[in-house]
């Protein structure tokens, strides 16, 4: 028998998903601020952003778990005090080897906290009966969508630290309230069941091989994502000549685009094959992204404002290309699984963090090193290259 899934569950998952899109992505809107802070160039500020993989890969080790060992709900207040809490740190910092500490701080924290979610999410869409993930997904881009929107309204009228700090206490707030309302519905402890035996660390690094073609097409199709969230201010501020709030527009286009596609797939999907649309929408979304971005870099030598609004498709082009791929390879490997959402997550995400944390690196040296519309225009190739695991895809309509 199917669970029920009520409009009262609905709305506390709705304050999980989106303040934890809003804290993630607050510190991002504002990196260029934050750079200068720390005094640090390109490629030095994008290693040491690269370096979050570290409390990432911790995390991924440990917390699935700790889910299944704990229960959701003491998982999700440890993210989530560990999210907030560090975001709210960041303002205050003037030192490169201070970032290093909070940065990986943030990564472990961000990740307990996708883990945590995503875990929790998938095993209700198995409850209900119901396809709800990339639902949830774009109620985190939402979140990060307001996060940008109200970055560019105060920008030019508060400090970072006030922006920051006030924004990360609501968000607290606010996620103490999710937790509260879908409480009933979260996996509860189960230390002395398989379970546990199932997802500790030594199986959890033993069995990585399981999903490695279904995590490596992921990392192709969500790194031009990890990429605009750090460099996106960065290239419309240096490279376009922007001002700082200004330049958080192309991250908004980004995330807007992100989250139409992502609220309507199941629409999509009533008419094409989940395999039909990871084939189109990588190829047209990648192509769309170089080439924009190519033309607004050039346009904008000679015409300023002309090229940022070229620049902005090819932002548009990434948030469509990429904005169901995320949680469509989720479904896929528990879809294929007989594991426990949270070590399904964890599994995926340990082979992630890795080859993301790769690409990162060289990511910030070739834009150091060259320029930050070359360095993007890895992500974008990747994002093309997603269609050639489209087979992974469902068939059926």
């Amino acid at each position: 028998m199917k669970s029920n899934y009520s409009k009262t569950e609905r709305r506390g998952y709705t304050f999980l998903f989106a303040p934890f899109g809003i804290g993630a992505m607050a510190t991002a809107t504002r990196f260029p601020e934050i750079r200068d802070n720390l005094h640090l160039n390109n490629g030095t500020f994008g290693t040491i952003l690269s370096l979050s993989s570290v409390g990432s890969l911790l995390a991924f080790m440990l917390v699935s778990q700790a889910v299944n060992r704990y229960g959701v709900r003491r998982i999700l207040w440890l993210g989530s005090y560990g999210c907030f809490g560090l975001s709210a740190v960041v303002p205050h910092l003037h030192y490169g080897w201070q970032f290093l500490f909070v940065t990986i701080g943030l990564g472990f924290s961000l990740t307990t906290l996708h883990i945590a979610q995503n875990a929790q999410a998938i095993h209700r869409q198995e409850e209900i009966g119901k396809v709800i993930l990339p639902r949830l997904h774009g109620t985190w881009s939402l979140g990060a969508l307001i996060t940008s929107i109200l970055a560019i309204a105060v920008t030019p009228f508060t400090t970072l630290a006030w922006h920051i700090d006030t924004l990360m206490a609501l968000m607290m707030l606010a996620t103490a309230y999710g937790i509260k309302t879908t409480g009933p519905h979260f996996i509860e402890a189960s230390a002395k069941s398989q379970v546990v035996e199932k997802s500790s660390i030594k199986s959890t690094l033993l069995s990585v091989k399981t999903f490695w073609v279904i995590s490596f097409a992921q990392i192709l199709a969500i790194q031009i994502e990890f990429s605009i969230n750090d460099w996106s201010a960065i290239y419309s501020k240096d490279t376009i000549k922007m001002s700082a709030a200004l330049s958080i527009m192309s991250y908004a286009c980004f995330i807007s685009a992100m989250i139409a596609l992502r609220f309507n797939v199941h629409r999509l999907l009533q008419r094409y094959s989940e395999r039909e649309l990871m084939k189109v929408f990588p190829r047209a979304g990648g192509l769309g992204f170089i080439v924009f971005l190519i033309m607004g870099t050039l346009v904008s030598s000679h015409h300023r404002i002309l090229g940022f609004a070229i620049s902005l498709l090819a932002f548009i082009c990434a948030g469509l290309g990429s904005s169901f791929l995320g949680p469509t390879f989720f479904g896929i490997a528990f879809r294929t699984s007989s594991l426990p959402s949270s070590v399904v997550v964890a599994q995926i995400g340990l082979i992630n963090v890795v080859v993301t944390f790769i690409v990162k690196v060289i990511i910030s040296w070739v834009a150091q090193v060259t320029n930050v519309t070359t360095g993007l225009m890895i992500p974008g190739v990747m994002l093309i290259c997603t269609s050639a695991f489209a087979y992974l895809g469902n068939e059926k309509k």
